[in-house]
């Protein structure tokens, strides 16, 4: 399928697929015979995952960095784990700033309603 399907499936813009692929996320994608990048259902997959890391902010280096560990193979497993796991920290670490914040709001509430 083209990058407006695939991306019309995933329900990202097209733009943002091209993007991805101008830095580099995908190399395993096969190209039609006019150069067009010809993605597969299975590549689809790869693309959610994209979509998901950079909501929780991982850098495009890093994603990079797993799809290029990914295709060296399963010996490559612990250093992916590894990444996955720094980032995981990171996100928890803040959902506490946020579970904070939003405690503190909740307070606020609390004191604005009793004026």
């Amino acid at each position: 399928m083209n990058v407006k399907t695939a991306a019309q499936q995933i329900g990202i813009s097209a733009h943002t697929i091209r993007y991805y692929d101008k830095s580099g996320l995908f190399p395993f994608v096969e190209r039609d015979s006019n150069g067009y990048r010809d993605f597969k259902s299975e590549d689809l997959y790869w693309i959610e995952f994209i979509k998901c890391m950079r909501q929780t902010h991982m850098p495009i280096a890093q994603i990079k960095v797993i799809a290029e560990l990914y295709h060296q193979g399963p010996s490559t497993i612990e250093k992916r784990k590894a990444i996955f796991t720094e980032h995981q920290n990171n996100l928890l670490e803040q959902k506490a700033h946020i579970d904070e914040g939003l405690k503190t709001l909740e307070n606020k509430f609390k004191l604005l309603e009793q004026e």
